[in-house]
């Protein structure tokens, strides 16, 4: 039976919604707490290849049985085709990161700082966005979507410029 997450998630991707080609915003596909398998059945039209990865030990802090990632080449995002990367702890979304390429930074960082109204906190390595749950981090070139479950994890990052992920 398809769980409530994985309902709204389809709907959102059949929907179109987020393909604006400036909307640095939280794509609407990306669901925290959805499962596995219902990210990787609302993705399957979305991603010109899927592979599911699983790591052990667990390497994301708050996973205590499992930790996996599915890895979306050809993820819409800012209307381009990209690798996005959906990490799972205990079988729950818990971050996105989307790969972007070195020329797109001053684009994301500009549409970020008018979407979010600021510049953000700001470090050698990251620009983060805390009450909206997002980032930009400049190596590798990525944008950052986070559940609230691990936001005291990346948020300690933004002040103390430690990001190991």
């Amino acid at each position: 039976m398809t769980s409530f997450f994985a309902m709204i998630t389809i709907a959102a991707l059949l929907s179109g919604a987020n393909a604006s080609f400036h909307d640095v915003a939280k794509p609407d596909s990306i669901t925290f707490g959805s499962s596995v398998i219902d990210i990787q059945t609302a993705l399957a039209a979305h991603c010109s290849k899927m592979e599911l990865r699983s790591f052990t030990p667990p390497r994301i802090p708050i996973a205590k049985e499992s930790h996996q990632q599915i890895d979306c080449q050809g993820f819409n995002y800012m209307g381009e085709p990209r690798l996005a990367e959906f990490v799972f702890a205990d079988n729950r979304l818990q971050l996105v990161w989307i790969l972007v390429d070195e020329d797109d930074q001053d684009r994301i960082i500009a549409a970020m700082a008018e979407e979010y109204g600021r510049e953000g906190l700001k470090n050698e390595i990251v620009i983060g966005y805390p009450e909206h749950r997002t980032a930009w981090r400049y190596h590798p070139t990525e944008v950052l979507f986070y559940s609230q479950d691990v936001g005291p994890i990346f948020e300690a990052r933004f002040e103390t410029e430690e990001t190991d992920d």
